[in-house]
């Protein structure tokens, strides 16, 4: 048996180490996290004591560099190989397999991959040529081939959802994540999935689906181990099939002891009069929708982020869901590459008018093996060094502080995503916030302002979540 255990920053449960985990158990293996923020003190001293054959990361390039910092407090007191998979290890396998503390890189998707390499130290064999497995051995970098996607997602077992159920936030926390299948038929240049499909072309179909049933057989099973009240659905297409999804949720309506809320992102496109009648009829008030405005700017959400979406597709959206007394969240981003103020205005004016019960609003942060991020270093407002440096101790910068651009109007669009939310649920304060993000002197009242508001509102989640 080879223990293999995940080092995690972020408080939350993610799908991804909870199939690994599930896959490895089923092979025999262990498996196990530990969450830092939940643990305190010595992390790299608890990750030793837990005795592991193999350390791994799911991170993305937020997390990246503290994963870095961790694995060298981890080599200098034992040589424990490490892993890292995940998005930033899938989209920049280089960069992380040079790094002097990682020992493998897992290339997309993890079960199998994890799976054999657990076996091969098992018993002691050669792994150096799996498929998606980056790896160091005798001062040389393997790099295996990308094997085919996974086609038939109902063969994965259910996700090991007792991995994070030692502490009590997550025990006691009534959300769980899932998701109806993996992939996303567009390419939004702000997004991984076009770095993706360009990565795994030829290797089967990108955007695949669960059958119903799976779905729902692992609904049960979460309802019957767990305190559940809101399933999280993370596709980024919810909705798409929309034939499907109706029978989906009238199926899902009866098959739970209780009326489990909905989460999910959906585009506004999507929406339409015969779903936001299904949906109605599963329980206005046990969903909790999304869709993406990103910008108020039609043409340059068009020509920019590469995502064709009118407003007027929105507005019908809006107007759906409220016809139908759905509640629904809009996100957006400010101080994307080019971007001026007027256009920023733009977008919190677009949501003044959709009137959302919440409009979410993030600085713009680019991601390595995006299209964006390739886009901003192009035209100049990003240095290359920089997009490296996300995540870094020396970088601050993250969506609710501020921007790594250098652009005009970049220091009153971070003031205004201060406001954003605020001012989008009451426009009564627009005249006088427009004023103050112009003048960097209210740049700490404004900063102070946001995170009162956005502590209010996360209360308010997590009491949703769990009672």
């Amino acid at each position: 048996m080879i223990r293999v255990l995940f080092l995690q920053r972020t408080a939350e449960e993610w799908l991804g180490p909870m199939y690994i985990s599930a896959m490895l158990k089923s092979r025999g293996h262990s498996c196990d996290i530990l969450i830092e923020p939940m643990e305190g003190g010595d992390f790299a001293g608890k990750a030793l004591e837990a005795s592991p054959d193999l350390i791994a990361f799911s991170c993305l390039a937020c997390d990246f560099p503290w994963a870095v910092r961790l694995a060298r407090e981890i080599k200098k007191r034992r040589n424990i190989p490490v892993i890292v998979g995940g998005t930033h290890a899938t989209l920049e396998p280089e960069d992380v397999l040079s790094r002097d503390a990682i020992d493998m890189v897992c290339v997309g998707e993890g079960e199998y991959p994890m799976a054999e390499l657990a076996d091969a130290l098992e018993r002691g064999g050669d792994y150096s040529g799996i498929p998606n497995l980056w790896i160091k051995k005798d001062g040389r970098r393997i790099r295996n081939g990308i094997r085919d996607l996974i086609a038939d997602l109902d063969a994965l077992p259910f996700p090991d959802r007792a991995l994070y159920m030692k502490y009590p936030f997550f025990k006691d926390r009534g959300k769980r994540p899932i998701h109806l299948g993996r992939g996303c038929p567009y390419e939004c240049s702000y997004c991984h999935n076009a770095g993706k499909k360009r990565l795994f072309e030829g290797k089967g179909a990108y955007v695949r689906w669960r059958s119903r049933e799976n779905i729902l057989a692992e609904i049960r099973e979460i309802e019957s181990r767990s305190f559940v009240k809101i399933l999280h659905f993370i596709d980024d297409s919810f909705g798409i099939n929309e034939r499907w999804l109706i029978e989906f949720i009238e199926k899902l309506a009866t098959t739970t002891r209780t009326r489990l809320a909905i989460q999910a992102n959906m585009r506004a496109d999507m929406v339409t009069e015969n779903l936001c009648r299904a949906l109605e009829r599963y329980g206005a008030g046990q969903l909790r929708l999304r869709i993406a405005v990103e910008t108020g700017d039609p043409e340059f959400r068009k020509t920019v982020l590469r995502k064709s979406l009118a407003n007027e597709a929105l507005f019908r959206a809006a107007g759906l869901f409220r016809k139908h007394r759905i509640r629904f969240i809009t996100y957006n981003m400010v101080g994307l590459p080019g971007e001026t103020l007027e256009q920023a205005f733009e977008t919190l004016r677009l949501n003044m008018a959709l009137k959302p019960d919440l409009a979410i609003c993030f600085i713009f942060q680019p991601y390595p093996g995006t299209e964006l991020s390739d886009y901003a270093i192009e035209r100049g407002y990003l240095a290359p060094d920089d997009l490296q440096k996300l995540g870094s101790e020396e970088y601050a910068g993250f969506y609710h502080s501020h921007s790594p651009l250098k652009q005009d109007d970049i220091g009153p669009i971070e003031n205004l995503q201060k406001i954003f939310s605020l001012t989008a649920r009451h426009p009564s304060l627009y005249p006088l916030f427009k004023k103050m993000v112009r003048r960097r002197k209210f740049a700490p009242v404004l900063s102070l302002t946001y995170k009162f508001y956005l502590k209010i509102l996360l209360q308010r989640r997590f009491r949703k979540d769990r009672y």
